[in-house]
């Protein structure tokens, strides 16, 4: 890691939430940070520009460490070795409610909220939407994570190959399956997939969210004894093995490029993005992945993208078409010594002058509606902003990360690459995650 110190003079206004230390006039003059960025990459450029005008207008010393992806493990580790924490952190609302349940205490960010941002005429909870709130909260509703940028999936494809799509995506399966004839029709690939474990996970947690409907495939996963339940179990639900069939149609037609289902894909393979640079590439007209996807390939030019299609409708009743979301974003450790002037800061980077680098710069989303996403991404941002929206992979991932990571990725990889029938699928999660359950209450 590195460490950069810079010198601020404070002219933000003072603020403390219920859980600081408290800020009267001019407050803490240091706090320090770490970032779960590294310090090439395009976010940490922005924050950088940031603290860089900060220190123009503050008399604060900042130290900043760039930490990466397991910024909040080390926070653990220095609070469990009794080292001094940072005052301020980042990273996914998962990351952050999974350190807070493994003992790294985080403000609640509840008052912060009730601040005005500088240099405009609104709160900072005027500028987040209130239908993002109930997402950025623990179980006892503390407001633990202010979002910077917010991500979602969707299918990337190029407007100019397929400038029909702009116009008129698909809405529904049926009509996403009549797409992939019309491109093999045209003699391409439809479909980019590198089977890891996330990468085939999002293909059959969309489907079963898609099938069952937000929360409801969680409270599958969820179920603690599957064989006491017997034929009331969640996994007896038709739908579920409905979706694992429609999924199979692709995988049995050939949508897939050649190579998804027989490269290495897993975390220390040279070919866990083969796929994914195949798509960049033009050799696969459509890929299913997280808004990160085009400016990780370098690939913004001409793409578009449309969220993943509903089901039919069954007895009138309309099909779920929300729209799933993530947030990486700031927190503020409780065992910090300088919460006050970390609050500040997280103020002053959520003004819009400030905020919209992660736009423009950065190629990414931010929470703020009045801040155009990239164009690449408009209809991602068009999405998340009128449509329902539910925890990115319905909450699976932040709430029961282990069950996601050891049962479903691993099963979501086999079937998709066709090692397992949509049976095998769905009997395979049922009693892996019965024996996942009582293994976890044993350990209790």
């Amino acid at each position: 890691m590195t460490a950069a110190v810079l010198v601020m003079a404070a002219t933000v206004p003072a603020c403390s939430s219920s859980t600081s230390s408290g800020a009267a006039a001019g407050g803490s003059k240091t706090f320090t940070y770490w970032s779960m960025w590294k310090e090439n990459e395009p976010q940490a450029t922005v924050i950088k520009e940031a603290l860089a005008s900060y220190k123009a207008a503050t008399g604060v010393t900042v130290t900043v460490e760039w930490h990466g992806r397991g910024v909040l493990d080390d926070v653990a580790a220095a609070l469990k070795a009794g080292k001094p924490v940072p005052d301020l952190s980042d990273g996914s609302i998962n990351t952050i409610l999974g350190a807070a349940a493994e003992g790294v205490g985080v403000t609640d960010l509840t008052t912060l909220y009730r601040h005005p941002v500088p240099g405009e005429n609104q709160l900072l909870g005027d500028i987040v939407p209130d239908k993002y709130m109930p997402l950025l909260s623990d179980a006892t509703g503390a407001e633990v994570m202010v979002p910077y940028e917010v991500a979602s999936e969707a299918v990337f494809f190029d407007k100019t190959k397929y400038p029909q799509l702009s116009a008129n995506p698909p809405q529904t399966w049926d009509q996403f399956v009549d797409l992939m004839g019309d491109i093999k029709a045209k003699g391409q690939a439809p479909l980019a997939l590198d089977a890891s474990p996330g990468n085939a996970a999002y293909w059959v947690e969309w489907m079963f969210e898609r099938e069952l409907g937000p929360g409801q495939f969680k409270r599958t996963a969820e179920e603690q004894n599957a064989t006491a339940a017997g034929g009331d179990s969640r996994w007896d639900d038709a739908r579920l093995l409905d979706g694992a069939q429609k999924l199979e149609t692709l995988i049995k037609g050939g949508d897939f490029a050649p190579g998804w289902n027989t490269e290495d894909a897993s975390t220390t393979s040279a070919h866990g993005k083969d796929q994914q640079n195949a798509w960049a590439a033009g050799k696969a007209a459509l890929i299913l992945g997280g808004t990160w996807v085009p400016s990780e390939t370098k690939r913004t030019e001409n793409v578009d993208s449309f969220v993943f299609p509903a089901m039919p409708a069954v007895g009138g009743v309309r099909s779920d078409d929300s729209a799933g979301v993530n947030f990486f974003g700031f927190a503020v450790p409780k065992a910090g010594k300088n919460a006050d002037a970390a609050e500040k800061f997280i103020l002053y980077f959520m003004a819009k002058n400030q905020l919209s680098k992660i736009s423009t710069e950065a190629g990414n989303m931010t929470p703020r509606i009045d801040i155009p996403a990239p164009s690449v991404l408009a209809t991602v941002q068009t999405a998340l902003t009128n449509r329902t929206v539910f925890p990115d992979q319905d909450a699976l991932m932040r709430d029961d990360s282990k069950w996601y990571t050891t049962v479903f990725q691993p099963a979501s990889v086999a079937f998709m690459v066709g090692k397992l029938t949509p049976q095998q699928l769905i009997s395979k999660l049922k009693s892996d995650s019965t024996a996942f359950w009582a293994q976890s209450a044993a350990a209790k």
